[in-house]
């Protein structure tokens, strides 16, 4: 489905955050008509913490097996989207979604990954995820009752209608899997201040990090019509 044959590791920028009223660089926006996909769900459903509408991920990929992840209920029952994966044992499969893309346009990209035991393997898998044919993130997991996710700015490639999220092995030949994707374009709602431009072309500026200072709890969406963080 992809049309990469080999992925490049280069030009992936960390965002730092810096609190100060002329350089707050990166804002995340999560608007209505972002894309919200429950990888591995069979169904629509509309998330009843959240009110975010969440898709199967079906139409945007051919590859791939569904999973369920019992753990997901005890571990993180408010997370709807956890509680399956699309996980990809075909080591010979190029496994990668595709979304529909406008040519040289800013668009930010999701990748969120709850394991939970879901095939009772006896230790964490690791694997690689990539977009548009750069490797941007090496994926592994602290344990298996903790979520991460992988969160990128990026310019869309030219001469295009389609973006790509990949997943592949890594030397360890774990069988990757995800849980969910979010996917928005940010053209028209991102915020740039002066000292502040899209990523170049080819490179991504990676989210490092979230925090709710002073909180004791995850904070998730603020509405359902324009949401801006959601963890």
């Amino acid at each position: 489905m992809s049309k990469f044959g080999h992925f490049s590791s280069q030009h992936v920028v960390d965002v730092e955050i810096l609190f100060n009223k002329s350089r707050l660089h990166f804002f995340s926006c999560w608007h209505a008509g972002s894309i919200f996909v429950d990888c591995g769900s069979n169904a629509s459903y509309v998330d009843e913490v959240t009110n975010i509408s969440w898709v199967p991920d079906a139409p945007y990929i051919t590859t791939g097996v569904n999973g369920y992840v019992p753990s997901a209920q005890t571990n993180y029952p408010n997370f709807s989207e956890f509680t399956t994966v699309r996980y990809f044992p075909d080591s010979t499969a190029k496994n990668c979604y595709s979304f529909p893309a406008i040519s040289n346009q800013t668009y930010q990209i999701r990748g969120t990954f709850f394991y939970g035991s879901y095939d009772n393997a006896t230790t964490t898998p690791s694997f690689q995820m990539g977009i548009d044919g750069t490797i941007v993130a090496n994926v592994s997991f602290n344990d298996a009752a903790t979520f991460v996710y992988y969160e990128f700015i990026y310019v869309s490639q030219l001469n295009t209608n389609q973006t790509f999220l990949c997943l592949l092995r890594d030397s360890s030949n774990s069988i990757p899997f995800i849980s969910a994707i979010s996917f928005s374009n940010l053209t028209d709602d991102f915020f740039y201040t002066a000292s502040t431009a899209p990523p170049n072309q080819g490179h991504y500026v990676q989210t490092k990090y979230r925090l709710n200072f002073g909180g004791n709890r995850f904070v998730r969406y603020a509405s359902k019509n324009h949401v801006h963080s959601k963890f």
